[in-house]
Parts: C-alpha cells; sequence; structure tokens
C-alpha cells in the first residue's frame, strides 16, 4: 500500500503552533512499507533564503562555466523537493535554536530557547533517543560546536546562550564526533569557569585535534575545534594561506565524520551545519553569503556521493529559516546591468568582518574608500564612502529605516549601488525554505512540510517512536519574562554582543 506524506507525519499549520497532528503512527506507517533506512544525513544552511541559492547556481555560471551543485541536484530522478514551514512557538519569523529544536524535539519552542518549554519542561532530543539504541552520533558546523543550531539535535537548555553549559553537556552525552569552532567553551583559558573540558574529553577518549592534519590523523571519537569563535568565513579562508593550511572545510570535516561512523552495525545520525550563510545574511554580506553557500554545497557533493554509494541513508537537505532577504534586482535598460551586478563578486576577496578589523569600526571616508577598493574591487564615490562613515558614528543617511542604520548595512546599501543586490534587513525572515532529500522515505518530504514533522520521520527511520508534551503558545506565554540565572550567564556564556542575535 502506497502512503502518503500527510499519512505517514501527520498534518498542523499555524494554529497548531508545535502540535503535530498525526493520521497514523508513523513508525508503524513506514514498517508497513518494509523500508528503513539505517542512517540519516541532515545538512542545514543556516539562514539561506532561497534568492541566495539562485545567486549562486547564477554567479558559478559566470565563474566556473558550470550550474551550482544543488541547482543540478534539483532535477535528479533520485531526489524528492518541496518546501518547509520555519515557524517557531512564539512567532512567524524562528531563531536558530527554535528552528533546530523543531527538528531535535518534534515541538516548536520559544525563539532562544533549545528543547525546552518557558515552564522548564525539557524535552527528550533526537541524539538521546537515536543514542539509547546504540546508533552513533554526530555534529558538524562551521559555527561554534556550542551554537544554536548543532545543539538543538542534542541537548535542552533554557538558553541558547549558555554555550559553555552547552560544551558540557556534549560531554555527557558521548556524542562521536564534534567538528566546528567555539575554543572559548573548550578551554580553561577562554572558560569563565577556568574549566579544562579538552582534558575532560580526552579523559572520556576522544582524541581532541585543533588542526586540519590532526584532524585528518585521528581516529576514534573526536572532539575537532578550530577557532576561538566561529570558523572563517569561505571567502576569507580562500584568500589567506595561513587559515587555508589550518582550517578545513566543511566537505573535509564531513568526509572526516563519516569515515568515523560509516559502518556501525546500528547505523548513525550526522548534522552537517554550513552556518556562516546565516552570519553574512545579519551582516548583509553579500560575498560571505555567496562563498558559504559554496562551501555548504561542496559538503553536500560528499554527503550524497555517500549516501548513492550506501543505498541505506535517508539525506535531508534544508535550512532552518531565510535570513537578510538579499535580492539581485533589474538594473539599466533591458536589465543588463543585473549580471554586470553579479560578477563584481567573482572580484571580491573578505567579508566586512576583514574590512573592519583592519581600518576599525569607526573609519573615515578615505578609509573606506581605500578598504572597499583593496578587498571589494569596487571605486566607492566620495558621498558613499562618507555615508559609511557617518553609519560608523550612528549617523546613517538610512536611519529613518529601521532595518537600515547600522554600520553593515549602510554598507550593504551603498554596494547595492554596484553589485545590484539589495537586503531587506539584518534579521531573520518568514518564507518557507527549501527541502531536498534523498533515500529511504525521502518521498515524504515532498509538498510543505513544518519543521517539527521531521522529528518523527527520523525516528521513524530508526524504528522509534517517541511523543515529547506538547505546550500551546498561551501557556507558555505564561511563564516568560522570568530572567536567566545571572550566575549561568556569568560562567557559560562569553559571547561578544553581535553573537546574541543569532
Amino acid at each position: 500500500m502506497k502512503l502518503s506524506r500527510r499519512e505517514v507525519i501527520g498534518k498542523g499549520g499555524l494554529a497548531a503552533a508545535g502540535l503535530s497532528i498525526g493520521l497514523t503512527s508513523p513508525l508503524k506507517a513506514l514498517s508497513r512499507r518494509g523500508e528503513r533506512a539505517k542512517n540519516v544525513i541532515f545538512c542545514v544552511v543556516d539562514g539561506m533564503p532561497l534568492q541566495v541559492m539562485a545567486m549562486v547556481d547564477h554567479f558559478q555560471q559566470i565563474r566556473d562555466g558550470k550550474r551550482s551543485y544543488w541547482s543540478t541536484l534539483l532535477d535528479e530522478p533520485f531526489v524528492t523537493n518541496g518546501l518547509q514551514d520555519t515557524r517557531s512557538l512564539n512567532s512567524i519569523v524562528t531563531d536558530s535554536s527554535a528552528a533546530s529544536s523543531a527538528w531535535g524535539s518534534g515541538r516548536r519552542i520559544w525563539n532562544g530557547q533549545l528543547n525546552m518549554y518557558p515552564d522548564g519542561t525539557e524535552l527528550k532530543t533526537l541524539f538521546q533517543l537515536v543514542q539509547e539504541k546504540g546508533i552513533r552520533t554526530g555534529l558538524v558546523t562551521t559555527t561554534r560546536m556550542t551554537h544554536a543550531t548543532p545543539a538543538g539535535f542534542a541537548v535542552s537548555c533554557e538558553s541558547r546562550n549558555l554555550e559553555g553549559l552547552i560544551a558540557e553537556r556534549y560531554l555527557s552525552m558521548n556524542i562521536d564526533v564534534l567538528l566546528g569552532g567555539g575554543d572559548r567553551f573548550f578551554s580553561t583559558d577562554r572558560r569563565q569557569d577556568k574549566k579544562d573540558l579538552y582534558s575532560e574529553y580526552l579523559r572520556a577518549g576522544y582524541a581532541v585535534v585543533k588542526s586540519k592534519a590532526e584532524m585528518n590523523a585521528a581516529r576514534g571519537k573526536l572532539l575537532g575545534i578550530f577557532d576561538d569563535t566561529h570558523l572563517p568565513y569561505s571567502i576569507d579562508r580562500i584568500n589567506s594561506a595561513e587559515l587555508n593550511s589550518k582550517v578545513p572545510t566543511l566537505a573535509e570535516m564531513t568526509s572526516k565524520a563519516l569515515s568515523l561512523l560509516k559502518g556501525s552495525s546500528n547505523g548513525f545520525l550526522l548534522q552537517v551545519e554550513g552556518g556562516r550563510v546565516d552570519h553574512g545574511g545579519h551582516s548583509t554580506d553579500l560575498a560571505a553569503m555567496i562563498y558559504d553557500q559554496i562551501e555548504f554545497e561542496d559538503a553536500l557533493r560528499v554527503v550524497v556521493d555517500f549516501a548513492l554509494e550506501d543505498e541505506e541513508t535517508l539525506v535531508i537537505i534544508t535550512a532552518d529559516h531565510a535570513c537578510g532577504g538579499p535580492s539581485l534586482n533589474g538594473a539599466g535598460s533591458n536589465y543588463d546591468d543585473s549580471t554586470a551586478g553579479l560578477e563584481s563578486v567573482v572580484r571580491m576577496k573578505a567579508s566586512y568582518d576583514v574590512i573592519f578589523a583592519e581600518i576599525g569600526r569607526t573609519p573615515n571616508a578615505n578609509q573606506v574608500k581605500d578598504a572597499i577598493k583593496k578587498h571589494l574591487d569596487i571605486d566607492l564615490k566620495n558621498e558613499e564612502a562618507e555615508a559609511v562613515a557617518r553609519a560608523a558614528e550612528n549617523d546613517s543617511p538610512f536611519k529613518l529605516g529601521s532595518f537600515a542604520t547600522g554600520l553593515y548595512t549602510t554598507l550593504a546599501m551603498v554596494l547595492g549601488n554596484y553589485t545590484k543586490v539589495v537586503f531587506t534587513s539584518g534579521n531573520h525572515t518568514n518564507e518557507h525554505v527549501l527541502v531536498t532529500s534523498l533515500g529511504p522515505h525521502s518521498e515524504l518530504c515532498a509538498g510543505l512540510t513544518e519543521n517539527s514533522s521531521f522529528f518523527d520521520l527520523m525516528l521513524a527511520s530508526f524504528e522509534i517512536e517517541h511523543k515529547n508534551p506538547v505546550m500551546s503558545y498561551e501557556d507558555a506565554k505564561k511563564h516568560r519574562g522570568g530572567r536567566i540565572d545571572d550566575e549561568a550567564m556569568r560562567l557559560y556564556c562569553n559571547l561578544d554582543p553581535i553573537d546574541l542575535a543569532h
């Protein structure tokens, strides 16, 4: 009997606010199909609007003479394509912790929390459930290892910002592979409580590595931390011989994780995150977004090649939400300037982070002009450079628009005169995001799927069934307003102010 996605993972909508109303048990439904995925790989590009995927496809045709990898994958007969509704428990616009928690617990969560309701109810996570069945687990990311998206698959926590605590909880869970950034939450020199988590991981049997070469040589359980905070933007790593030699690409980390996890008798569950597309969106940094999207798609190729050879692996590829709303606009007579605008990104060699680290956060107009020419190969007009310099002094010419007043957003508005790309904001947005899947049960990802439904599908693939408690928005709202413990924030947060918005 052929079963539809609706029959297997249920239905829901805005009114459900986290409640999946199953028409039948996902486990029973898939059992009747006689299928099972031994492994699941969940690939998430954090913050990717569909516009970025389209721009990358056109960018690679301009630069490389070929389509982008994900674009070519859409036409393959072995994949299923659909859309995902990304909202959280309290808002149509989600943050990354609530988005990942929807996958990690099957319930919509209040923005800022991880698999926990505002009244303190902890939900059982996807990693906890599969590990009880002897299934191996791994997290790979270009963000800090303790950041919201990887954490959402594994831990419950009252705040995503307690990253020092999340690092400890990973250890207590005995996750097999952890690869990303975030030294500040593991090293005794960087942690506020002075714990040496690296030593604790070593005692627990992990290989602890901090470079590409060390990662390649490692065996067994693995913790790889390759930066103090997030890994560098791809555009910055590519243009730095030092970074290129030390920091692994997302594809290299993914390949390493698969080599360590494959062959497990009970299978594995691996999350792979291209996390810095979202950060490029927050910074309204077009080149950063485009190059990190390409980085993610390079890792996709590794995953898909593995799954096609393995034939027992379900692969789900999606975004947790969109960010920034960048669009390439029609410009010039017959829109013939639009292509040239995107072509200008080919000549860019640095992210905004590198530019402002070099000239400071309060540069004058001449410094702005020189840095933009050096790193982005664009000759700003005097008045454009002056507008950016004014924004650094909180006097942006766009200050009447609440979404375009900052230094980075002002620079993006000015650069839009050349790239023809304009951002709606430096914030998350609410649009549905693309889902591409392949392998056993992948046809169930067709159509429009609630983010929380992927939890049921992944568990059912492993022949596991679990339902976490449900909390309505009205009940959750009653428990909001209390402050997170000040001592916990002092010990475990250690974030830069810009990190608190992501």
